[in-house]
């Protein structure tokens, strides 16, 4: 294999790369820290870990197994193939080894990782030791089977919240002997998913109660910058936190590579020049993986590098979501055997799938957390051979702020997963499948904290449940569960299907004027698709598969009241407040925009109603003074605000983990509520997802990486890169990218 550092030097002198090479960083090889065990694993498990290659354990998971062994709730956090899964395979085996009857829950966000950690587990060929998946594509006699044989049962938090918690009694034996209960990939369960997870974890330790169980709980996890207390978060128990990483890794270098600057200040494709690095590792046969944010970015970065590969086109696959399972598999083993050069990917592959050893991967723009980007970039180098990680940006403020930031990419803590369980649209839901599963009482406090007393009163005014003997009962003739999707906020959802009525997903009312009205481009999983009708009476949304050359974008007018400030501070001479909001958003018309040049094609107008949304906000008040001292005129002030305002939502993600589409804002000179002009940051679900609380602790820093983003961009009066937003409902009109700079630097003096 060629020296992967040459390789990184010889991209950036090459006429035949137009990217630009803008930082490379060596990471040195580091040695393992192995310990024993007291005492040690029964010889029937020594045994079998030899014929794995274990022969001794990493200090991290030897420090995690004598917790969980205890009986101690314990969160395991290390990097990617740093063997977490040990953590509680190991306990699970010797309990099945002593005492057969004792069972284990496990939970993983994705089908594809609870299929491998089953072909783990059935590999240890542990007598009594009877895992099993239960998922969706369980067939109905498997599920009897699994219910009445299996001690070890593999699913996900959906199955667990509408398939086994409504149907407790047929777990009756399982519940009752309940001993651990995993959660694999802690780091993906977070904001609106993450807060629902939370209460089915609650329902589960609940019933687990009910039939005198009180199971350990594990959990293992990426990075992240709050273990302990997300853990505590998700589950409602204390646990232990093993935060380190013992296992040994080879030198590996990372490489920062950035578009090309165009003459209309937009970057290059990343998906070109990230397939230009493909095709060159591949033809090197340097093993190699590429990510991508999307299935349709994956099938065209597979398609162009086939195109060019000649010989080698038959040694490259595409891998993603949609994909039957037997041809996963297939790409999995091609992959691990070393059959495949190369594979190009969504995150499917992002977690704890083992696909053996890769020389290099390469990531089509930052995965939205530094979490992810390390999982990514670990996917390369499972070995102690050195590797290379190269991080292709995208145009977004924040690919392009670690491009001038790198220190910020290698130095910077992990950012914290927020969950919001007490949020009334989401608690509101489970409380009432809690009550269809065993009538509420009192003690139940202890489960779902001191919200549970509003949220039942919520629940017995609009008749959901009703109260007899000191306890209340679902009052209704449907079962809950099955209404309440995990994975959004709040009850009022549309339906998203094709022409041919065939379901496509849901998306929440908040969301659904400004991405699915009629006339709009819709993306689902990469495909695109025109929206035909959107009802509102039936709340469905009727849309085609289309090949369009353009994109859509909603115009929108918004206005925001404050219900409460629940805190107040100052960042310099500006005041800063947290507390809840109710937005009031209404979708007038939208334009269609041709795709790499941004010409308005059409402005269409819209009769849509308005949608009101009650959530959490930070917001920041400046005195007429500071706007005064800044030099900012009165018909430079909207603009200057608004400029900030994109640019502050735009980097949030840098301190909390969420998305840019996770929130809103709202700038005006003048606010009715403060006086004064203000800027305003929402988040987009009803009752928010523990977003602004972060935002508000950050909030200095928050404004230091807004100043830096929009300081640093070398483009003359705003782009998508600084102050544009992709999802502006004002069209991105007005933008002062030199007033923003001058106030944040006023602010900050």
């Amino acid at each position: 294999m060629p020296d992967l550092t040459e390789f990184v030097e010889r991209w950036a002198t090459n006429p035949d790369f137009d990217g630009e090479l803008v930082h490379a960083r060596t990471i040195p090889p580091r040695q393992p820290l192995f310990t024993e065990l007291d005492p040690p694993p029964p010889r029937a498990l020594q045994s079998r870990l030899r014929d794995r290659g274990v022969e001794r354990l990493y200090l991290h998971q030897a420090e995690a197994i004598r917790r969980v062994r205890n009986g101690v709730s314990t969160v395991m956090v290390s990097g990617t193939a740093s063997g977490k899964s040990l953590g509680y395979q190991v306990p699970i085996a010797e309990t099945a080894l002593t005492d057969p009857k004792r069972t284990a829950l496990l939970l993983f966000p994705t089908k594809a990782l609870a299929q491998d950690q089953l072909r783990s587990l059935q590999e240890l060929r542990i007598p009594g030791l009877v895992p099993a998946t239960y998922d969706g594509d369980t067939p109905p006699d498997r599920r009897r089977w699994v219910r009445s044989h299996a001690n070890v049962v593999l699913t996900n938090p959906d199955m667990l919240h509408v398939g086994i918690l409504p149907n407790h009694a047929a777990w009756a034996t399982f519940l009752l002997r309940l001993r651990y209960v995993v959660v694999d990939e802690m780091h993906t369960f977070r904001g609106v998913f993450g807060s629902h997870v939370a209460l089915v974890l609650r329902r589960l330790r609940r019933l687990a109660a009910h039939y005198r169980a009180d199971p350990t709980f594990v959990f293992a996890s990426a990075t992240i910058g709050n273990p302990g207390p997300l853990a505590r978060r998700l589950a409602g128990v204390d646990v232990d936190v093993v935060e380190r990483d013992d296992s040994p890794s080879g030198e590996k270098t990372v490489a920062l590579w950035n578009p090309p600057l165009r003459d209309d200040d937009r970057r290059g494709s990343p998906l070109t020049e990230a397939t230009d690095l493909f095709v060159d590792l591949v033809r090197q046969q340097i093993h190699t993986i590429v990510f991508t944010r999307s299935r349709k970015a994956t099938e065209l970065i597979y398609r162009w590098a086939k195109e060019r590969l000649g010989d080698l086109a038959d040694r490259i696959a595409p891998y993603r979501g949609g994909y039957l399972a037997a041809d996963r598999r297939r790409i999995e083993a091609a992959l691990f055997s070393g059959e495949l050069l190369g594979v190009a990917a969504t995150n499917a592959l992002e977690l704890g799938i083992d696909v053996g050893g890769l020389d290099a991967a390469i990531m089509t723009t930052f995965p939205g957390t530094i979490a992810s980007f390390w999982q990514q970039a670990g996917r390369a180098g499972r070995s102690r051979d050195h590797s290379l990680a190269v991080l292709v940006a995208g145009e977004d403020a924040l690919d392009q702020y670690f491009m001038t930031h790198p220190d910020e990419l290698f130095n910077r803590p992990s950012e914290a997963a927020v969950v919001n369980p007490d949020n009334p649209a989401i608690l509101d839901p489970h409380v009432g499948c809690a009550a269809y599963e065993l009538p509420l009482t009192p003690d139940d406090r202890d489960v779902f904290g001191d919200q549970l007393e509003e949220a039942a009163a919520r629940l017995l005014r609009a008749g959901d449940l009703r109260a007899r003997d000191d306890r209340l009962f679902w009052a209704r003739r449907h079962r809950p569960a099955g209404r309440v999707s995990i994975r959004t906020a709040g009850d009022v959802t549309y339906t998203i299907v094709t022409d041919d009525g065939a379901p496509l997903g849901t998306l929440e009312e908040s969301r659904v004027f400004s991405q699915a009205h009629p006339g709009a481009v819709y993306l689902h999983q990469g495909d695109s698709y025109l929206v035909d009708d959107l009802d509102v009476t039936e709340r469905q949304v009727t849309v085609r598969r289309a090949n369009v050359d353009y994109y859509t974008q909603a115009k929108e007018d918004k206005w925001l009241d404050v219900r409460e400030a629940t805190a107040r501070s100052r960042i310099g001479d500006i005041g800063h407040h947290l507390g809840t909001v109710r937005v009031e958003s209404h979708v007038v018309a939208f334009r269609r925009k041709r795709v790499g040049s941004g010409e308005i094609l059409s402005t269409e107008p819209l009769e849509l109603p308005p949608v009101t949304l009650e959530t959490d906000a930070v917001w920041f008040t400046i005195p007429d003074r500071i706007v005064d001292d800044a030099a900012i005129d009165p018909v430079e002030l909207l603009g200057t605000l608004h400029a900030v305002e994109h640019a502050a939502i735009g980097i949030l993600p840098l301190f909390a983990i969420c998305d840019r589409w996770d929130l809103g804002g709202l700038s005006t000179p003048i606010h009715p509520a403060t006086g004064e002009p203000t800027i305003f940051i929402h988040e987009a679900y009803p009752g928010g997802a523990g977003i602004s609380t972060i935002a508000y602790e950050r909030g200095r820093r928050h404004l230091e990486a807004t100043l830096d983003v929009i300081a640093s961009c070398p483009c003359e009066a705003g782009c998508p890169s600084c102050i544009q937003s992709p999802k502006c409902g004002n069209f991105n009109e007005p933008l002062s990218k030199e007033g923003a700079i001058r106030l944040l630097r006023r602010i900050l003096r």
